[in-house]
């Protein structure tokens, strides 16, 4: 039903309501209305990387070698800031944290990731307030969940809709799936929230085979790649707090991985040019396999042996 709003999801009796009146009945309910972009106050104007026609309008500006300013320096504004400036783009990125994807990466690889860029001409402002607004500027800081407020009364919404590992929100017969979700992850034993479109779809699709009768909780590890200049930046694992890290490699000469671990095990992987170690590393953390600090940090030591 293609350009039908709903007015009230009907919680109570088991009906949506249409704008135009409607009333429609429903045995269970999926609502998967998915993510919207962050924006800061008073950048309503800005550019932003969501639909084909944005991407358009930024692939423009590149070739026309404008000055591009980005806000934020997570995935997103790093793969444009890497563009921009092999394309002969002067590229000015503002960071509210002290290194690029600090969250995510820690503060030794974020730093390495500071200097790629800076070295390819980047003019990175870090610890910095917002920017004035300028144009062109690209506004990549994060997605937040697109929450429909009418008719969910009832439902727990924490920063999306909480659900448990099998996408059950707290209302009987209703479930929520994708990005709008902070899903219950059996690995973790904790909700997250993952904005990239691989857990959403995936996540998406054990909700329906639950709704279908066949319950399957979701347990993948989260996984997301990104490309900037000649690196390829892998990352396994859903940014939960660690309180240790161990090297492969030489931080700065790829390849090389940092493991992630909390209460001595791996939560968490991030490999540069290394994209082997880190798919073996999710499959570790996924059968949530005991791996030694030694062996990780040996480039030497396949760690599908540890799985065998």
């Amino acid at each position: 039903m293609l350009g039908e709003y709903v007015v009230d999801f009907g919680l109570e009796r088991h009906a949506i309501v249409l704008k135009n009146g409607r009333s429609v009945a429903w045995d269970l309910l999926c609502v998967a209305t998915g993510s919207t972009a962050s924006i800061p106050a008073g950048f309503g104007g800005a550019l932003l990387l969501r639909e084909l026609p944005d991407a358009e309008r930024i692939r423009e500006l590149i070739d026309r070698r404008q000055r591009l300013d980005i806000l934020g320096a997570g995935f997103i504004g790093c793969e444009v800031a890497a563009v921009a400036a092999q394309k002969g783009c002067e590229v000015h990125v503002y960071e509210a944290l002290g290194q690029p994807l600090l969250r995510v990466l820690g503060p030794e690889l974020g730093a390495y990731l500071a200097g790629v860029h800076r070295a390819h001409g980047v003019d990175l402002h870090l610890n910095a307030g917002s920017p004035r607004l300028a144009s062109p500027l690209l506004a990549a800081t994060g997605s937040v969940a697109q929450i429909v407020e009418a008719g969910l009364a009832g439902l727990r919404i924490e920063r999306g809709i909480v659900v448990d590992e099998l996408g059950r929100t707290s209302a009987e017969g209703v479930f929520a799936a994708g990005d709008v979700t902070r899903f219950l992850h059996p690995l973790y034993e904790t909700h997250i929230r993952v904005e990239h479109f691989q857990t959403a779809q995936r996540q998406g699709f054990a909700v329906g085979r639950t709704m279908a009768g066949a319950p399957e909780p979701y347990s993948e590890v989260p996984w997301f790649w990104s490309d900037q200049y000649d690196l390829n930046i892998q990352y396994a694992g859903a940014g939960l707090p660690w309180d240790e890290t161990v090297m492969r490699g030489e931080l700065g000469r790829p390849p090389f991985t940092v493991f992630y671990l909390q209460g001595g095990a791996v939560i968490a992987a991030a490999g540069v040019n290394d994209h082997h170690t880190v798919a073996r590393a999710r499959h570790l953390m996924h059968a949530r396999t005991a791996v030694t600090r030694q062996q990780l940090a040996d480039p030497n030591f396949d760690l599908r042996r540890a799985l065998a």
